[in-house]
């Protein structure tokens, strides 16, 4: 067992966020399965009870599921390499880590994606006394629990191997991406050319559109289309944060290694950088949640097309953060050396 006080306050969390999520779902249940609004009965003034309860013991379990998840990622980016024989940052952990690591980090995301379109779901449902959605928050809540269960045992396991882990090769490791990727570099060079084509004309777009869509709603243009548009663009974007964009923070070509940019030596640039998307992404999907209530249950058009709007403005303004971010260092070693990075004028 690893005795680093991060990792037990990590499953302290983990634990605490575990168990009010189990008590909410059995909650969320019977309310999912019997909930009657038009009758009067005490079975279902004790349902009205279960939704109550499970939607205040969800956002405890929310609250510190996210804590965890939060201390996970600044353990892997920043303590727990120095405990990995041969680690420098977060890519020898996860080599350590083994497949369960980068697992673990997938299920997190989607269990966190998952909740947060639940809370905005019953953000929106607070607005009126009749709580007409509140048997979609419910199947919406228990939806998240496969998620959380794998991105657990997941996180056991990933963090089992760390303890007595054998030396890994960190630096190696990304030397040796960066050699596999020169053998085939014109597929590469074909993909990353694919993925800044659509991350730097996308920001503008994305923004444009969430703003136009929040301010005036068209049938054209619907929060799905935001939705996929965020997710996409945050993919893509990361991409180009890990083989474009990271280099003019590292003035070292072809280190394609995210994790570095987390670290004291050039500012924990990452944390702000990879917020940004995070927060694209989450924004993309409240603003679809929102939209398909304000087009669905028009009792809540108003609170809907206020949360519509809002997440609007936090996606243009983490597009903005995350432009200067990223291109900004680059524009900056235009102007000092009259080149890009790569030797391009």
């Amino acid at each position: 067992m690893i005795w680093h006080p991060l990792v037990w306050a990590f499953w302290a969390a983990t634990a605490s966020g575990s168990l009010l999520y189990l008590v909410a779902a059995m909650r969320a249940m019977d309310v999912a399965a019997n909930w009657a609004p038009i009758q009067t009965d005490a079975d279902q003034l004790q349902r009205e009870r279960h939704a109550e309860i499970a939607a205040l013991l969800g956002r405890g379990s929310m609250g510190c599921l996210s804590a965890a998840a939060v201390m996970g990622l600044t353990g892997i980016a920043l303590f727990w390499h120095r405990i990995v024989p041969g680690a420098m940052c977060g890519t020898g952990v996860l080599q350590a880590m083994g497949i369960a690591g980068y697992r673990a980090i997938v299920f997190w995301s989607v269990a966190l994606i998952l909740l947060f379109g639940w809370r905005v779901m019953d953000g929106l449902d607070d607005h009126h006394p009749d709580g007409v959605l509140v048997p979609l928050t419910a199947r919406l809540f228990i939806t998240a629990a496969p998620f959380v269960i794998l991105a657990l045992v997941n996180s056991w396991q990933a963090l089992m191997r760390i303890d007595g882990a054998p030396p890994v090769s960190c630096c190696a490791a990304v030397y040796d991406q960066v050699l596999s990727n020169a053998s085939d570099s014109t597929r590469m060079a074909g993909l990353l050319r694919a993925t800044l084509w659509i991350s730097l004309p996308g920001s503008a777009l994305l923004s444009l559109a969430s703003l136009v869509t929040a301010v005036r709603p068209s049938v054209r243009v619907t929060g799905r289309a935001i939705a996929v548009m965020a997710i996409v663009w945050s993919v893509c974007a990361g991409v180009d944060v890990k083989h474009v964009w990271s280099a003019y923070y590292y003035e070292v070509l072809s280190h394609p290694c995210p994790w570095c940019l987390f670290l004291p030596d050039y500012y924990g640039a990452g944390f702000l950088i990879f917020a940004c998307l995070a927060v694209v992404m989450l924004e993309g999907v409240a603003f679809w949640v929102a939209d398909h209530t304000a087009r669905t249950h028009a009792v809540l058009a108003e609170p809907a097309g206020r949360r519509r709007r809002k997440a609007a403005w936090r996606v243009t303004i983490s597009i903005l953060v995350f432009t200067l971010l990223t291109i900004g260092p680059a524009l900056a070693w235009r102007m000092r050396t009259g080149v890009w990075m790569d030797g391009s004028f």
